[in-house]
């Protein structure tokens, strides 16, 4: 092979990354950041979505972007070579194999507790073969004349097993706490079967249930409802058109001191890239809530949303 083209090959990196340099040079910082940041998904269609992006926040640069975006994925490595050297994933807890959402929170609520507050939840999903691992967890507080009028968290965890593309079996543990509820203290265990109903990129719905035990602490009296439950949740999602999604999640959970009832309501419109805007509302009724709290609690949400 001719010594000039091997010389000429091995410059070829060097002098893609003086280009870039050149490039961005010519533009804000923030949209060579965000063009470094969908560089390093390795995906030429992900770079092109940006440049796009970010054409339309800084149209004054947009020569400058598009030249970016264009040697950015020229020197990207050829799809062969990507297939016979897969990157490694990291793991378990590696960031890149997880999809799911981030986002930040105006919170209004009513019932027994009546405020504005703030909150922050996550919402993570990973598939890893015939297991799904799923993690929530949200965090809302409130203060007003320095005392606290809104303190809640949760978390939860549930790992499905898929017997086919459709039905699963499912073991889910879940925490919550919200100091105004009556309870100190809600804990969660159970396991059961959940079916797809309908499953496709623009609209899924899904049953699932099965048996549990709860676990409830009481704030005023001590007492602790501890009872064999059982809980059944329903999940349907449309995507109304492209960036504009529409959930409904509703579930319950029966023991005999008292069946509680949560359905959630929400709207999501993207604005760029992976971040979106929502709209939520939370509806929560307990039965026989302790003495004192009323069955009640509402919970509005204004989100702004990251995608990964």
């Amino acid at each position: 092979m001719d010594r000039r083209f091997l010389a000429g090959a091995a410059a070829l990196p060097a002098f893609l990354s003086l280009a870039v340099a050149q490039q961005e040079a010519a533009m804000p910082d923030i949209a060579a950041a965000m063009l470094d940041a969908a560089t390093e998904s390795g995906d030429p269609a992900e770079i092109a979505a940006v440049a796009k992006a970010v054409k339309a926040v800084f149209p004054d640069y947009a020569e400058a972007i598009d030249a970016s975006a264009q040697t950015r994925i020229a020197a990207l490595e050829p799809p062969e070579a990507a297939e016979q050297e897969p990157a490694p994933t990291g793991g378990l807890l590696a960031v890149k194999p997880w999809d799911g959402k981030i986002s930040a929170s105006g919170v209004m609520s009513s019932g027994n507790s009546e405020n504005a507050a703030v909150g922050v939840a996550v919402d993570a999903a990973r598939t890893d073969g015939e297991f799904k691992h799923h993690v929530k967890a949200y965090f809302d507080y409130g203060e007003s004349n320095n005392l606290t009028n809104q303190k809640r968290w949760g978390l939860s965890y549930k790992l499905d097993y898929n017997f086919t593309d459709r039905t699963y079996a499912y073991a889910r543990v879940a925490y919550d706490e919200d100091d105004f509820s009556g309870f100190d203290y809600r804990l969660f265990g159970g396991a059961g079967l959940g079916h797809y109903f309908a499953k496709s990129e623009e609209f899924t719905w899904k049953l699932e249930g099965g048996p549990g035990y709860r676990y409830s602490p009481i704030d005023d009296t001590r007492e602790i409802e501890s009872e064999l439950a059982v809980y059944a949740a329903t999940e349907l999602d449309w995507l109304i058109r492209e960036g504009v999604k529409f959930e409904q999640d509703f579930n319950t959970t029966w023991t005999s001191p008292t069946t509680t009832f949560q359905s959630i309501t929400s709207l999501t419109t993207q604005l760029w890239g992976d971040i979106s805007t929502g709209l939520s509302f939370e509806y929560r009724y307990e039965t026989d809530p302790p003495l004192g709290r009323v069955n009640t609690d509402t919970i509005a949400k204004a989100s702004l949303i990251y995608g990964f």
